[in-house]
């Protein structure tokens, strides 16, 4: 083969990057290639540090425009490109192969999103996928730089904390490889859960992307504005929401918090939720974060204490809150909403 263009998407990445991999081996001369859609719309957070994983990419060509025609500059005789569950890469993947010779390759999951019968439940799903036979990692075709996201999953992997990786954004970017992420971090089995759970949710995306859409958004209130602000008169709430708009990151644990506060507690739209964080998450994940937000609103007997939660996070509510005369007092009453809805706070 003479030319292959490799469309980088979300795989920002040289190591165990089976695409490039693949197209190293088999054609005389590879264009690595990112097209940015010009109607993609982000925070400048977000914007600022995809422009840092674009620029650890050597070689790599950076242009703008409609990704069929800059693919097509290049007169390819094939394009390697990595799977994806969305619907606009699943529109993207669609009009490139009507055009080049297309070739995809399970870069962005752990488990290819074929390779498994779609599960609805997590437990049964995470057995089938624990005994999936891995594919072997692919090493880098060309001597690839140190880069952030590597000098942050070393020290994680170094590090005996329980505390979050927040190697999360790197993964939605495809700055490491979910796979190398499992492989190498055996030893922290609840990280290679969260893992688990994030290719739970593409392959649900995958199957059934209608039950991913958002939508018109529902009409909110000052309530809304009061979470989405930090002022909800609940530490663990603020905390998180205030972390979420200063840094664009926040742990899982308070994200569920933060979840079912604003739909049992405020009672206001799962939609409003979800489409908050995604304007403001450097890791904002179709799957995992709808996922995420689809769980609570199924698991209605899971109504999580913002209280009890604050408690057992007292360290991370210091962070973010300060508790003094000015502090709102809370805008809802926990135990009059449960008590009304006729259902207990989850104790966990």
């Amino acid at each position: 083969m003479n030319t292959a263009v490799v469309l980088f998407t979300r795989d920002l990445r040289l190591h165990d990057n089976p695409a490039l991999a693949a197209a190293d081996r088999e054609a005389d001369r590879v264009v690595a290639l990112f097209v940015r859609d010009p109607g993609f719309r982000a925070s400048e957070r977000r914007l600022s540090f995809l422009e840092g994983l674009l620029a650890d990419l050597p070689g790599l060509e950076v242009v703008c425009g409609d990704v069929v025609e800059e693919v097509g500059r290049f007169h390819p005789d094939a394009v390697y490109c990595s799977e994806d569950a969305s619907p606009y890469a699943k529109h993207r993947e669609r009009r490139l192969s009507e055009r080049f010779d297309l070739r995809l390759y399970p870069g962005t999951t752990v488990v290819g999103l074929g390779d498994l019968k779609t599960y609805r439940v997590f437990t049964p799903y995470f057995r089938a996928w624990s005994a999936q036979p891995r594919r072997g990692l692919e090493v880098p075709p060309v001597a690839a730089p140190e880069t952030d996201a590597r000098r942050a999953l070393e020290n994680w992997l170094r590090n005996d904390a329980q505390t979050g990786s927040r190697l999360s954004p790197y993964l939605h970017f495809g700055a490491l490889s979910p796979l190398e992420c499992v492989t190498r971090g055996q030893h922290k089995p609840e990280f290679v859960r969260q893992l688990c759970w994030r290719d739970f949710y593409a392959q649900l995306l995958h199957a059934s992307p209608e039950a991913f859409r958002l939508g018109p958004t529902p009409a909110g209130g000052k309530h809304l504005e009061a979470w989405r602000e930090g002022r909800t008169g609940y530490p663990l709430v603020d905390a998180g929401m205030r972390q979420l708009a200063s840094e664009g990151w926040l742990p899982n644990r308070v994200r569920m918090v933060a979840a079912s506060f604003l739909i049992y507690d405020l009672e206001l739209d799962w939609r409003l939720g979800a489409r908050h964080f995604e304007e403001l998450l450097l890791d904002a994940d179709v799957a995992s974060n709808r996922g995420n937000w689809l769980w609570v609103v199924k698991n209605r007997h899971r109504i999580f204490n913002p209280t009890l939660q604050a408690r057992r996070l007292a360290g991370y509510v210091d962070r973010w809150v300060r508790i003094d005369e000015n502090y709102p007092p809370p805008i809802v009453d926990h135990a009059e909403v449960l008590a009304r809805r006729g259902a207990a706070s989850y104790p966990d």
